[in-house]
C-alpha cells in the first residue's frame, strides 16, 4: 500500500511542479513587460517573489509530501538569523542538491535570490532553460569556458540593490561511488596539480568560483560552505552507495537530510588567484573529511550527534501550502476544459520556441 501511495504522489508531484510551469512563465512574461520601464532591481524584486512562490511548492512536494527530515548542523544559527548576500559552494552528488539549496535559502527567507552557475546544456529545457537566464543564472560551457561571457552575466548581479546567493558546484559532475573511471581521472588531475586525492568528492574546479568571487566580491558578505549527505546514499550493510536522484526522493527512498553549513566571511578569502586555487582545494579536503566522519560514526563534527531536537529544522507548513495552492488553483481548470488543454500545449511550444530564439540571439555561453 505504502508502495502505492509513493507512486501517486510521484504522479501528483509531477504533473503540477511541470504542469504549472506555462501559468508560471506567463505571470513572468506579464510581469516582464510591466517592468520594461522600471529600474533593473525593481524587476528583479518582482521576479525573485515569483521564483520564491514556484521553489516554495516545489518544497512541498519534497520536504513536506515526503516527510523528510532536514538536519542542519555548523554555522546555522548564524545564518538563519539574517538575510544575506553570498557565494554557495556546495557537493555534488545528485540532482536533488539544487532542492538542498532551496531547503537552505528558504529558512533564511532568501529562496527568491538562488541563482545557479549551470552546464550549458540546460538551456535546452522547455521553458525553464530561458527563465534561468532571466532569472540571472550564467550557464557556461565546460569545453568550450568562454570567461568574458560569464563576466558579463555576472556584471548584472553587482549592482548592490540585486539580492542573491550566487551557487556553484565546484566539482562540476556528480560523485558517485561506482562511477570508477571518472574518480580515477579526478584523481589523476589532482596529483597532476600537486594536490591532495579526495575520497567523497571530485576534484574541485576552481575558475569559476574565483571569477564570480573577484566579480562580485563587493556585494558579498560571506561564502557559504555547504556539505550534504543523504540517508539513501548508504546502505544496510553501512556501505556507500550513489546518492537518491529526484525520483527517488518523490517516492519516498530518502527519509533524513544532513547538511552543514559552514559561514566563511568573505574578508577570510583570498583574493589572489594562486592562493584561492589552494584555498579551495583545502575546503574540500575539509568537506572530505567530514562527510568520511559521518559515513564512519553518524556526525559532521566530533561530539556532535545531528538527530537532536536543535539541529531538526522543521519547515512549517505556512511557508509552503500558499505557494502548493495557488500552483494547484492555476492548474485545475486544465483538467475541466479540454479547450484550455489546447492553449496550455501550444502555450509551452510557443513560450519554448520564443526562449530558444532569445538564446540563440544573445548566445549567453
Amino acid at each position: 500500500m505504502k508502495g502505492v501511495l509513493a507512486k501517486i504522489r510521484y504522479v501528483f508531484a509531477v504533473v503540477v511542479i511541470t504542469g504549472s510551469a506555462p501559468n508560471y512563465f506567463l505571470l513572468w512574461f506579464l510581469w516582464r513587460g510591466i517592468s520594461l520601464f522600471l529600474p533593473q532591481w525593481k524587476y528583479q524584486d518582482g521576479d525573485d517573489f515569483l521564483y520564491s512562490m514556484y521553489q516554495r511548492m516545489v518544497i512541498f512536494f519534497f520536504e513536506h509530501c515526503t516527510g523528510q527530515k532536514v538536519y542542519i548542523s555548523g554555522d546555522a544559527a548564524s545564518i538563519f538569523s539574517k538575510k544575506e548576500n553570498v557565494l554557495y559552494l556546495g557537493n555534488h552528488q545528485s540532482t536533488v542538491d539544487w532542492i538542498v539549496c532551496n531547503m537552505v535559502a528558504i529558512r533564511q527567507g532568501s529562496i527568491g535570490h538562488l541563482r545557479y552557475v549551470m552546464k550549458d546544456t540546460l538551456q535546452a529545457l522547455p521553458l525553464y532553460g530561458h527563465y534561468f537566464y532571466q532569472h540571472g543564472c550564467i550557464y557556461v560551457k565546460r569545453g568550450d569556458f568562454k570567461q568574458k561571457k560569464m563576466e558579463s552575466a555576472l556584471e548584472y548581479l553587482r549592482d548592490p540593490k540585486i539580492k542573491s546567493w550566487t551557487v556553484i558546484f565546484p566539482e562540476g559532475t556528480c560523485f558517485a561511488p561506482n562511477e570508477y573511471d571518472l574518480i580515477k581521472k579526478s584523481n589523476k588531475a589532482a596529483d597532476a596539480n600537486g594536490l591532495k586525492p579526495l575520497v567523497n568528492h571530485l576534484t574541485p574546479r576552481y575558475r569559476g568560483s574565483f571569477l564570480a568571487l573577484a566579480k562580485l566580491r563587493s556585494n558579498l558578505d560571506a561564502i557559504y560552505d555547504v556539505t550534504c549527505v543523504y540517508s539513501g546514499s548508504v546502505n544496510e550493510k553501512k556501505e556507500r552507495i550513489p546518492a537518491p536522484e529526484l525520483i527517488d526522493f518523490l517516492l519516498g527512498k530518502n527519509r533524513e537530510m544532513y547538511i552543514h553549513v559552514r559561514r566563511i566571511p568573505i574578508k577570510d578569502v583570498p583574493e589572489d588567484e594562486a592562493f584561492f586555487k589552494t584555498w579551495m582545494h583545502n575546503l574540500f579536503i575539509v568537506k572530505d573529511e567530514i562527510v568520511s566522519r559521518f559515513y564512519e560514526h553518524g556526525y559532521f563534527e566530533k561530539g556532535a550527534e545531528l538527530r537532536t531536537i536543535e539541529n531538526h529544522h522543521a519547515l512549517p507548513y505556512i511557508a509552503t501550502v500558499p505557494s502548493f495552492l495557488f500552483f494547484v488553483a492555476t492548474f485545475l481548470p486544465l483538467v475541466f476544459f479540454p479547450g484550455l488543454r489546447l492553449l496550455w500545449l501550444q502555450s509551452i511550444l510557443l513560450f519554448t520556441m520564443f526562449g530558444y530564439l532569445v538564446l540563440a540571439i544573445k548566445s549567453v555561453c
